[in-house]
């Protein structure tokens, strides 16, 4: 078990990096809620779990949970082959964080009068009304990346 433990939260360290920074997907908010709730639940099950247990395929599986998701994003972005797609917007707010900048645009989905984007830190200042262009991958796996 103690090996089990370390090795969920450093997975779920990279799977929240893959997410976030290195793969993101276009509704980034709704994956990491979903992750989120989804690797909390996990946690509770493995860090539940008595110190002397003998380690199950049940609890193997649990803890390479989140690695096998931080794989999941890697994939999609990594195998994706595609044309990006652009599609001229305009910022309709920003908030600057110390991580990832979020940058909500107008929609250019029907149905939808906003899209949140996560951009890198790094990232130049985006303007209320500035125009930009979002470029959108549909990913290998169907997973939608801006």
């Amino acid at each position: 078990m103690k090996v089990l433990r370390p090795s969920f939260i450093l997975g779920c360290g990279l799977l929240y990096y893959c997410v976030v920074a290195r793969y993101p997907p276009l509704d980034t908010g709704k994956y990491l809620i979903g992750l989120f709730i989804l690797c909390f639940c996990a946690g509770i099950l493995l860090f539940g779990i008595p110190k002397a247990d003998r380690i199950t395929p049940k609890y193997l599986a649990i803890s390479f949970l989140p690695w096998v998701l931080a794989v999941l994003f890697v994939v999609n972005g990594l195998l994706d082959n595609s044309n990006e797609v652009r599609h001229p917007t305009v910022v309709v707010e920003s908030h600057y964080y110390r991580g990832p900048t979020s940058v909500i645009v107008r929609s250019w989905r029907p149905g939808e009068t906003t899209v949140t984007l996560y951009v890198s830190s790094w990232a130049p200042f985006f303007l209320q009304g500035e125009p930009v262009t979002v470029a959108v991958k549909p990913g290998a796996l169907g997973i939608y990346m801006d």
